[in-house]
């Protein structure tokens, strides 16, 4: 559903030059997300849609359940191990909506928290390479179905650059936006779609989303992850049943 509604909005966004979902890059211009922005138009931007990975076109249930199913708790190591074996399947609608994006012309921009390091061991021709990760995670959205990205710097990863090396992806959408109108930001956590809002509290969290409301399923679009996210975080000290329900 998210992604049949993000779909529906693919023509207009990009059509809407003077607009931009990203409020840091409608800062810079002077404006405000999703309002009119004049210099933004002028500065001819190529439109782009930035997207999550993990849970937001790749899905990684089969990983979680083997966590279950063996009684082990999430681990670096082991989150590693599954990132090579590069068989996350894609998420619902979300092949759909990339392949129309595309067709829209449309840039489609990966910005993911796998992060970069060293492998000395697992996937064959990976140890000693700075970036493994990056390798796999290009091979994965392929034979997940995705189209090839035109530049593998359409995907960015965590720690890709020295000072990507945060969980916050400010930094990263900002160096997007020197070259690409960001028209749409799709995720599963909050912090896919604004910054510094990843270590809010929930009340705080609470006053963000009804401050930014205009935004949400126009130019911002986030998909549900009930297993983790920075959310989690927000619950640190609360009795999680104020908020985890089941019905």
């Amino acid at each position: 559903m998210v992604f049949n509604v993000a779909e529906s909005r693919l023509t207009l966004l990009r059509d809407k030059q003077d607009v931009t979902a990203d409020i840091d890059q409608a800062k810079s211009f002077g404006c405000s997300a999703g309002a009119s922005c004049p210099g933004l138009a002028a500065a001819g931007l190529i439109p782009a849609v930035v997207l999550d990975v993990d849970e937001t076109v790749l899905d990684n249930s089969v990983f979680g359940a083997r966590l279950i199913e063996n009684g082990e708790q999430w681990q670096p190591g082991a989150w590693d191990e599954w990132v090579s074996e590069k068989s996350a399947t894609p998420v619902p609608g979300a092949l759909a909506f990339i392949e129309r994006a595309r067709d829209e012309g449309v840039a489609v921009i990966y910005v993911t928290n796998r992060r970069c390091s060293v492998r000395e061991r697992i996937s064959e021709g990976s140890s000693n390479q700075p970036c493994p990760q990056k390798l796999d995670t290009l091979e994965n959205l392929v034979t997940a179905g995705y189209p090839p990205l035109a530049s593998a710097d359409m995907l960015i990863l965590q720690g890709e650059q020295p000072e990507w090396d945060s969980s916050e992806k400010q930094l990263r959408r900002q160096h997007i936006a020197k070259r690409y109108r960001i028209m749409m930001l799709i995720g599963d956590d909050l912090g896919d779609l604004a910054s510094n809002i990843k270590k809010a509290s929930v009340e705080e969290r609470v006053r963000f989303v009804s401050t930014h409301q205009s935004l949400l399923g126009e130019y911002w679009f986030q998909l549900t992850n009930p297993a983790y996210g920075s959310w989690r975080g927000a619950l640190s000290g609360k009795p999680a049943q104020d908020y985890l329900r089941l019905n």
